[in-house]
C-alpha cells in the first residue's frame, strides 16, 4: 500500500513566499506528467519527512490532487539538512518509471580475512521498473566475496521482476582488493634535510 501524502493548493509564488510557507512547516511542490497541467501545491515537511523515513518513492495523493505519484525530485539545501522543493511525478500501475536506488551490502566478506579491504565502488543505480514494484533499495552479498574477487550488477539480489538496470552489465560494484600503503616520505637523494630553525645568519656561517 502507498503512503499517503497529503497535498495543498499553492496560490502564491516566488522566493519570498516560498520562504514564508517553509516556516510555516509547509514546503511548495509541483505535480506534473501524463500530459496534463503542472499543478503548483504545498506539503507538510513532517509529512514528507515521514514518507521519506519509510522509504517510499510512490506516494497515493489526498487533498488538493488525487491519485499515485513519484517522489521525482527532492531539492535540498546546500548542507543536505532541509528539504526545498519537492516535485511530484503522476504514475499509473502501466507506466514504466526511472528512477535511482541506493545499493547496500550485506554480509560479511571472506575476503577481510585474507587481507583483503572491501570497496562499495558503486552507491546507487538508475532503474526502470512499474511503480508497483519500485524497491526501497537493492542489496549485493559480499558473503562469498574473496581477496580479488567482484561484484557487478547480475548479483543483485533483489532486482524486481522485469526491472532494467541501465549501465554497463560489467560494471564492477563491489571488490575486494589489497590494501594500498602509504609510501614512507624519504629525503631526496644528495639533498639536505632542513633544519628547523635554523637562522638566516645560521646558514651564512655554514656557507663559509
Amino acid at each position: 500500500m502507498s503512503e499517503v501524502l497529503e497535498v495543498a493548493k499553492r496560490e502564491l509564488h516566488g522566493k519570498l513566499n516560498n520562504g514564508r510557507l517553509r516556516r510555516s512547516g509547509q514546503l511548495p511542490a509541483v505535480l506534473y506528467g501524463h500530459g496534463k497541467e503542472p499543478i503548483s501545491l504545498t506539503v507538510s515537511v513532517d509529512g514528507l519527512k515521514a514518507t521519506m523515513r519509510h522509504g517510499a518513492k510512490v506516494v497515493e495523493l489526498k487533498g488538493a490532487a488525487d491519485g499515485q505519484a513519484l517522489l521525482h525530485e527532492v531539492q535540498w539545501d546546500t548542507f543536505q539538512q532541509h528539504v526545498l522543493h519537492v516535485d511530484l511525478l503522476r504514475v499509473d500501475a502501466k507506466d514504466r518509471v526511472k528512477l535511482e536506488v541506493d545499493l547496500l551490502l550485506r554480509g560479511e566478506a571472506p575476503g577481510e580475512h585474507e587481507g583483503g579491504v572491501v570497496e562499495h565502488l558503486v552507491h546507487y543505480l538508475e532503474i526502470e521498473t512499474d511503480p508497483g514494484h519500485i524497491p526501497d533499495h537493492l542489496h549485493v552479498s559480499v558473503n562469498h566475496l574473496h581477496l580479488g574477487g567482484t561484484l557487478k550488477i547480475k548479483d543483485i539480489l533483489d532486482l524486481p521482476e522485469g526491472a532494467k538496470v541501465f549501465g554497463d552489465p560489467d560494471m564492477v560494484l563491489v571488490h575486494c582488493v589489497e590494501p594500498t600503503e602509504a609510501p614512507d616520505a624519504e629525503v631526496a637523494e644528495g639533498a639536505e634535510p632542513e633544519v628547523i630553525g635554523r637562522k638566516a645568519g645560521d646558514e651564512e656561517e655554514a656557507a663559509e
